[in-house]
């Protein structure tokens, strides 16, 4: 009964342990002074930044401060107090 209860809980087959991508916009840009900076990605119209966090930092530091991107990817667990939202992006969608 307890396994039944949990697979109905996961809703449809195939969905156990796959997420879909979230997909997010703004301007990438480098908060904060040397040696702690951080980058973030600030959406338009006021909300709050998003900490990016991931393999795709150095990318996306170097290739694209500054200029207005497309993520996918998932919400993460923000590592500093000072950001309530983070961001894993896996692909830029551009």
């Amino acid at each position: 009964m307890g396994l039944m209860l949990a697979l109905l809980a996961a809703g449809p087959a195939g969905a156990l342990g796959t997420r879909r991508p979230v997909t997010i916009s703004g301007t990438v840009r480098v908060v904060g002074s040397e040696p702690l900076t951080r980058l973030v990605l600030t959406p338009a119209g006021g909300e709050r930044d998003w900490l990016l966090v991931g393999p795709l930092q150095d990318e996306l530091r170097r290739r694209h401060q500054g200029e207005r991107v497309t993520l996918e990817g998932e919400p993460c667990p923000s590592p500093s107090p000072e950001f309530s939202r983070c961001f894993k992006p896996s692909r830029i969608a551009e």
